[in-house]
């Protein structure tokens, strides 16, 4: 009898545990939705769920969130439109019924799948009952990932998807038979996160980038007595790494072919917009003097031979050079301006004909060695790490200050009745100056989570140990650093430099510093318990 009342206390006790760590993850989730009313992510945020849908939904801002969200609008203000008596709004993909009743259902759901996401990691990185509930606390002392559940924005989806992403990679490394199940679950997850935001697309060199150098330390030692690690018994780490590859490829071209077809249902021309994200990258210009950027204009004009691209970049360097402010959208709108005068006058065209010049542009500057731009690319690079989370928190109570001056707008009228909008203008920013939970571990930049990293994974290295994964999680929580490292540069290349841009580099950062300070932990109750009990 003892034996069969045993298994059900353990049981009961592993069920209060996971209990206990999901009040712990879900405690600021209930606070930040009873206090804090819904944030907007400036207009990006009404453009991506409320606006015309295509074609910006599809390819700038994505439909992974854009159409998701949509429905989710759709399907419950529908709800509190008959609840408040108001009947069947219309209905539009385009034209979303926003009402609280909606915007609540959509930040709820929002919440879930942050909370969902973090129980999953923390799960994943440790299977200790103590370290899961530390790992929690951190998480949940993590403000801004809450904020953003609670405010309207692709970031909403997209930070979850990535701790998703990065639980199922250690799960899809460490498996000693890598199974179907895992490698589907793992490309699901890439092909959701490409389809929610540009630069998610590099996870997909996640995995490949931790097992390329396991892949030539096993060919080196292929030939050799050292025979393949038992976490190798069924796929070496050479067919994994060719495996990951294609998992990557695959989602990242499976992303792009559900945009070009939602494009070809909505009847808009494909193309890629990041001419017109890599505009703001431009800003640069405005800090030269008018000789170099006269050289910088010139030398474009020359290389790319058109006319349009020649006369609005003419026109951006007169701005600036007879003091006018930089505008983010100055090429934009030439080129607009430029179309219509030549004859251009239906939108859709004009607006392909905008994006493939801006293009152009984008791969022009990239591609020529042009030391001011490098220099300022390097120097935000060099500056990202110090972000804390608290300048992370901030952007949506500013932004949501931002989105209430445009009300007087008519595209905006829809938002005049919700409840976000029923404050004063700055109201947003004062809830952010008096909350001391926004503002925790200020001043802590998350460079130091690198720091941390580097000292745990070197603990486990360098000690003695029989445990199986310490070398491969010390590997991963490495290759999670540099993954980090190459989005912070992504970023710094092709867009302005900002806070919210760099919300994936501390997730990853964080789950890094996590896993090294879990193997380090189980490397030294191993060496503990081989001083105890030698053989």
């Amino acid at each position: 009898m003892s034996s069969s009342i045993l298994p059900a206390r353990d049981f009961c006790g592993l069920a209060r545990g996971q209990w206990i760590i999901l009040l712990i993850l879900s405690l600021p989730s209930i606070y930040i939705l009873l206090t804090l009313p819904p944030l907007w992510r400036d207009s990006d945020g009404f453009n991506e769920v409320a606006s015309t849908f295509a074609p910006k939904a599809i390819i700038h801002w994505l439909p992974g969130y854009c159409l998701f969200g949509r429905l989710i609008l759709i399907g419950a203000g529908t709800v509190g439109s008959l609840l408040g008596g108001h009947g069947i709004p219309y209905l539009s993909i385009s034209i979303t019924p926003l009402n609280d009743v909606g915007i609540y259902t959509l930040l709820v759901v929002q919440h879930l799948f942050l909370v969902f996401s973090l129980f999953f990691t923390v799960r994943t990185l440790s299977d200790s009952f103590v370290l899961r509930g530390v790992f929690a606390a951190l998480f949940a002392l993590t403000p801004w990932l809450y904020i953003y559940a609670n405010c309207v924005g692709s970031e909403a989806f997209s930070n979850s998807l990535v701790y998703l992403i990065v639980a199922q990679g250690w799960n899809c490394l460490r498996s000693n038979e890598l199974s179907r199940r895992s490698v589907l679950t793992y490309f699901a997850l890439l092909v959701a996160a490409a389809l929610t935001r540009q630069i998610n697309a590099i996870f997909a060199s996640l995995l490949p980038l931790v097992l390329l150098p396991l892949t030539i330390s096993e060919l080196i030692q292929r030939g050799t007595s050292t025979a393949l690690s038992n976490l190798q018994t069924r796929f070496s780490n050479s067919r994994r790494f060719l495996l990951f590859i294609v998992v990557g490829l695959f989602a990242i071209g499976i992303s792009v072919l559900v945009q070009q077809t939602m494009c070809w249902l909505f009847r808009v021309p494909f193309r890629s917009t990041f001419g017109e994200t890599f505009e703001w990258r431009l800003s640069y210009l405005n800090g030269l003097s008018e000789q170099d950027r006269a050289d910088i204009v010139n030398r474009i004009s020359r290389k790319l031979g058109d006319p349009v691209i020649t006369e609005s970049l003419e026109a951006l360097d007169h701005s600036l050079n007879q003091g006018d402010k930089w505008a983010d959208m100055f090429l934009f709108y030439k080129i607009d301006e430029i179309l219509v005068r030549s004859g251009f006058h239906e939108m859709q065209q004009r607006t392909w004909q905008i994006d493939l010049k801006l293009n152009r542009i984008a791969t022009c500057v990239l591609l020529q060695v042009e030391p001011h731009f490098w220099k300022a690319v390097w120097s935000d690079f060099l500056r990202s790490p110090m972000f804390t989370q608290t300048d992370l928190a901030y952007p949506p109570f500013v932004l949501t200050d931002w989105l209430q001056t445009q009300l007087p707008e008519p595209r905006y009228g829809r938002l005049r009745g919700l409840v976000s909008f029923q404050y004063e203008v700055g109201h947003y920013n004062a809830i952010w100056q008096c909350v001391p939970y926004f503002h925790i571990l200020e001043g802590i930049p998350m460079l130091a989570m690198v720091g941390l990293t580097v000292v745990f994974g070197s603990y486990a290295l360098w000690s003695a140990s029989r445990v199986p994964l310490a070398k491969l999680g010390v590997c991963y929580a490495i290759g999670l650093i540099v993954l980090g490292f190459l989005v912070a540069l992504g970023n710094c290349l092709t867009t302005f430099f900002g806070a919210r841009f760099y919300l994936p580099v501390y997730s990853l950062y964080q789950t890094g510093m996590m896993l090294a300070i879990s193997v380090a932990i189980t490397v030294h109750i191993e060496k503990l318990e081989s001083f105890r009990n030698p053989r």
